[in-house]
Parts: structure tokens; C-alpha cells; sequence
């Protein structure tokens, strides 16, 4: 399930919470894919920078809270935020499954808004 997706970024809009050593910041989760994450937050962090991303998902039927472990790869100013592009440290096999199955809905909702704009 996460060979062929596992590279694409879908947009979203969720409210997230940043943990690091030196405290925590809010944020919004604005993409999204199975090993990547960008988030927009007023704190920004060094890259290299390991923090906890925690975010909830609708998926499985449920509302998930994930709490995943990644390393900052890249940072730059936006005009009223930091954007923080996070990779994933490997994933349990329950987060992965969440996200798989959110991605896999966010994909099929642009897929349909563009068939339906095509006709």
C-alpha cells in the first residue's frame, strides 16, 4: 500500500502541535503524504531539528490521534509563518496504516473534484 503513494502530497488543512527538547508549538499540517509532512507555525526549528508531530486524522472509520517522529529537512519564511518540511521516521504499523488510509481519502476526493470539472 505505501510503495506507489507513499511519495504523494495531498493538501490539508489540520490544526497540529509540534513537540521538541526545547517546548512545543501549534501549527497547521498544509501537506501531507506517507513519509512527509509541511507545516506552517509561528516557531520555527533548525534543520536536522527532531520533533513529535501531533495531529488528528478521520480515518479507519474513526477519528486518530498520531503522533509521529520526524526530522526537519528544509525551513523557509512564509508571510505571516515558518514553513517546516518534516520527514517521518519510520512509522508503527497502526499510524501507517491511518495515514495510508487518509491520504488514499484525500487523493480520491481531488481525483474526483478533477473528473467532474473535465466533462
Amino acid at each position: 500500500m505505501i510503495n506507489k503513494m507513499n511519495n504523494q502530497m495531498v493538501k490539508t488543512d489540520r490544526k497540529i502541535t509540534l513537540i521538541g527538547q526545547n517546548g512545543q508549538a501549534e501549527g497547521q499540517l498544509v501537506d501531507l503524504s506517507l513519509i512527509e509532512a509541511g507545516v506552517l507555525t509561528k516557531r520555527g526549528a533548525r534543520e536536522g531539528t527532531h520533533l513529535e508531530l501531533v495531529f488528528e486524522v478521520p480515518a479507519l472509520k474513526e477519528f486518530i490521534t498520531l503522533h509521529i517522529n520526524a526530522t526537519v529537512i528544509h525551513r523557509h519564511n512564509s508571510e505571516n509563518a515558518i514553513y517546516l518540511k518534516l520527514s517521518f521516521s519510520p512509522l508503527n504499523e497502526s499510524d501507517s496504516l491511518a495515514l495510508a488510509d487518509f491520504v488514499d481519502y484525500k487523493t480520491r476526493l481531488l481525483e474526483l473534484g478533477q473528473h467532474k470539472y473535465k466533462n
